[in-house]
């Protein structure tokens, strides 16, 4: 089972490689891709906004995590 907690910490960390393995896996997983953007890639994006916002992370990290 997909952790998605661990997913949005690879998209806040800008973890490409690691974001992209753990996504296809969990497609292999027969797990809804909707399902893995809300609770994993998107919850990882929304602590990215915050944390840009609060100015406790930059446009460079914010455009790493967004690449992911």
């Amino acid at each position: 089972m997909a952790n998605f907690e661990e997913m949005a910490n690879m998209v806040i960390a800008g973890e490409e490689e690691k974001i992209v393995d753990a996504t296809q896996k969990a497609v292999d997983e027969g797990i809804d891709p909707i399902e893995i953007i809300d609770k994993g890639l998107m919850s990882g994006m929304n602590v990215v906004g915050e944390r840009f916002k609060r100015a406790e992370m930059f446009i460079p990290e914010v455009l790493m995590s967004a690449k992911t």
